[in-house]
């Protein structure tokens, strides 16, 4: 792909997409800071008429329920469309995990809004699916159409004959494959995608050539008993004639509305979704703890107390205590910090420990001197590499940024945050060698990223519209695991570049979380821990000890458990996982 002649206002932050006619980047306004989404249309590709087409019907519709396009910009070889960006991904991904009733009724007539817009302004989606229903956080996960690339005008034909078959066969009214279009063909879609998230699967599948059969000849399979009550919906929505189905997305939106009293807002679908069995658990080992553990870090031998083989460094409250492989041996090695451990960070040749007043370094763990002081409490975040620190103070919102490769630099100096008085920082977290980010929540906005580079300076600001917390990073590149206050049975993929917001529920209400070589660990306060493939499917579920405070692998099949309990008295704990019968191999 050529480049432009002009520079275009918005920088490339990685493709989320590929389509028929084009890809799809996510991308930030250079100036503004402002998320969106561009997609590329290839001249070649799409016929001019084609692309006038996409834009008559984006610059017609204003709707919460449609994607709004923000503008175009050309260049050589392509047009670039600039999109509203959701970062809640498409429906399809969304499908992955189970979902309330009450959460597919909203989606639906999210849906059902949008098109019912697009029909009173006479234009036919006709290529409605999943793929093309993105989600994005506005309080809630909300709908929204997009797409519009194959959409048809309904002034254009008085016969409403299109010029060719468009489409996707798996959603298309059965008059669709005869190249004839109209608003009930886009409310035949919507009853497909109605039937897929109730059931979890489509009425009819198979090849184009079956699939044009069966929405021309087969009966719509019955649902669930439990689903009764959509039931004359979807059948009105799938008739085979347009005469006997929804004229408009506007009469099937009436009848579903009326539907939202009388959930079951707690049943979970798709009803076939087989529910975790957690075994009770027989960990080995058990030394005594007389303060809960917080933190647990594999280090090399050389920075521990002693010259054991892969000992594990513990927050011990305000000490660090080692730990010998095997559990051999527990002992305290450094006593004498200033206040509770906050993070462990090292390296092959240094340990770095921050706590709420100080930077601490050494070569050893049991000799560890102070690096960095701060005037009051703050949360810090120390680079992989260990070659910066940042430190942001919450209460004055002061952020200052260290260089650690000289331990004799003076003090940093300190910036001002410029903050919104009602934004709360609750995390500060290294992104790459060059960037990190304070993580803050506004009742407004939910969480907000504020992007910053290792010199102090300040690039943008992300406002997710979700209520995350506890973001924990993982072994893929500008990821994090995290949770949502709002929905605490749910997960959360939180990708920056380009930015995702990828939702699992996964059935507990986690307050650990961990990412395993072969997948992810949760655990809630009943101390069931539940275990996830690479793929986000459950291998099994595991009753641990009551208490968990912090859970760390000591190899691929062994855990380390510690726990903490209501009596003041907790114990380090090993969990063999051959010893469960888990659907993985070790």
């Amino acid at each position: 792909m050529k480049n432009s002649r002009q520079r275009s206002s918005y920088r490339l932050l990685g493709l989320v997409g590929n389509g028929q006619f084009g890809r799809v980047y996510c991308g930030v306004h250079r100036k503004t800071g402002q998320l969106v989404a561009i997609k590329y249309l290839q001249r070649h590709g799409l016929p001019t008429h084609a692309f006038l087409r996409e834009l008559h019907c984006l610059w017609s519709l204003s709707h919460p329920n449609i994607v709004a396009c923000y503008g175009v910009e050309h260049c050589d070889d392509s047009r670039r469309l600039v999109l509203e960006y959701c970062a809640g991904g498409t429906l399809r991904s969304r499908m992955l995990g189970p979902l309330t009733l009450e959460e597919i009724l909203r989606l639906v007539i999210d849906v059902l809004c949008g098109l019912a817009h697009a029909h009173h302004q006479g234009i036919v989606h006709c290529d409605l699916k999943p793929e093309n229903i993105l989600l994005n956080h506005q309080g809630r996960w909300r709908a929204k159409i997009s797409d519009f690339g194959t959409a048809k005008l309904l002034q254009e034909q008085p016969y409403r004959f299109g010029a060719g078959q468009t489409g996707s066969p798996a959603y298309m009214a059965p008059e669709r494959f005869y190249r004839q279009y109209s608003p009930s063909a886009d409310v035949y879609a919507v009853g497909i995608i109605l039937f897929e998230l109730l059931m979890g699967h489509r009425p009819f599948r198979g090849t184009p050539a079956a699939l044009q059969s069966a929405h021309l000849n087969q009966p719509v399979p019955p649902v669930e008993s439990q689903l009764l009550s959509f039931e004359p919906i979807i059948t009105k929505a799938l008739e085979k004639l347009p005469a006997r189905r929804y004229p408009t997305a506007a009469e099937m939106l009436l009848d579903l509305k009326e539907l939202m009293p009388s959930l079951d807002q707690d049943l979970c679908l798709p009803l076939s979704t087989p529910k975790t069995m957690y075994s009770p658990s027989e960990p080995k080992g058990g030394h005594r703890l007389s303060v809960p553990v917080t933190n647990i870090c594999q280090v090399p031998g050389t920075l521990s107390a002693q010259s054991a083989t892969s000992p594990w460094l513990l927050a011990y409250g305000s000490q660090l205590a080692a730990l010998t492989s095997k559990m051999a041996d527990f002992h305290v090695c450094q006593p004498g910090l200033d206040s509770p451990v906050q993070g462990i960070y090292p390296t092959q040749t240094r340990l770095i420990v921050s706590t709420q007043k100080t930077l601490w370094h050494g070569t050893q763990a049991d000799a560890l001197v102070p690096l960095r002081q701060w005037p009051a409490p703050t949360l810090v975040t120390v680079e992989s590499k260990h070659r910066w620190a940042a430190a942001v103070i919450p209460e004055t919102k002061q952020l200052m940024v260290s260089l650690l490769d000289s331990p004799y630099q003076s003090d940093p100096p300190t910036t001002s945050l410029n903050l919104s008085p009602d934004l709360d920082i609750h995390q500060i977290l290294a992104v790459d060698g060059g960037h990190f980010t304070i993580v803050g929540y506004s009742q407004k906005t939910g969480t907000q990223l504020q992007l910053w580079n290792r010199r102090c300076m300040y690039l943008t600001s992300l406002d997710l519209g979700v209520t995350l917390h506890q973001l924990t990073p993982t072994s893929q590149s500008h990821q994090w695991l995290a949770l949502d206050r709002h929905a605490p049975q749910t997960i959360i993929f939180l990708s920056l570049k380009p930015l995702r917001i990828t939702r699992l529920n996964v059935g507990i209400c986690p307050s650990l979380m961990l990412e395993l070589p072969w997948g992810y660990l949760f655990s809630d306060a009943e101390a069931r821990i539940l275990l996830l493939d690479r793929d986000l499917n459950s291998i099994g579920g595991i009753q641990g000890p009551m208490g968990i405070t912090e859970i760390a692998p000591i190899s691929t099949h062994e855990l380390l458990i510690a726990t903490w309990q209501d009596n003041h008295q907790g114990a380090l704990h090993c969990l063999d996982l051959r010893d469960y019968e888990l659907d993985m191999i070790f």
